[in-house]
């Protein structure tokens, strides 16, 4: 898993819970983790997975609610570390596009190990209907946050509907807001 996600994660924890629980969280998995992380590094997701789920213990906060807390501040962050990626880009539909289409294409070119999640909009009836996430790791919820957050953003009508689980791949309906 990338750095970059270890590096917002870490800093969306302290501001969540504080430096205090933060050092507690890290104290406690010392041993098993790395512990020190830079965005450019690569780590294994199960120190991810320990960290993400001793923090939402701690805060007595459901790992998914908390997931989807930290995909809402990603966008934000984007926007501020990659601010070209949303140049030109009109809807939060046409950014959702993008990121499968062309951003992580770019990732994969600078990260040849990445594996970045499969992320993408099935149309129907020339209506986008459905946000597709599909991914070896288990992160739909962090998906979700980041995509609500987009749509949002954008000011884009339509939301994200109860998601649904098939073999592979979680499905978000996109449902319209006020229809």
């Amino acid at each position: 898993m990338r750095g970059i996600m270890f590096t917002e994660y870490i800093d969306f924890a302290a501001a969540q819970a504080g430096e205090g629980v933060l050092d507690e969280v890290l104290r406690e998995l010392e041993g098993s983790i790395t512990g020190a992380y830079t965005s450019v590094g690569n780590y294994s997701f199960s120190e991810f997975a320990k960290i993400h789920t001793l923090l939402s213990a701690k805060l007595d906060v459901s790992p998914d609610d908390l997931a989807r807390q930290f995909g809402e501040l990603l966008l934000s962050r984007f926007k501020e570390l990659f601010p070209t990626y949303f140049e030109g880009v009109e809807s939060g539909i046409a950014f959702l596009e993008k990121v499968g289409a062309h951003i992580h294409e770019e990732v994969m070119k600078l990260y040849p190990d990445a594996r970045p999640p499969v992320i993408y909009i099935e149309w129907q009836n020339d209506v986008p209907a459905f946000l597709v996430y599909q991914s070896h790791r288990p992160l739909a919820a962090v998906a979700e946050g980041l995509a609500s957050a987009c749509l949002k953003d954008f000011g884009d009508p339509v939301r994200l509907g109860e998601k649904f689980r098939s073999e592979d791949q979680v499905k978000f309906p996109l449902e319209l807001i006020g229809g």
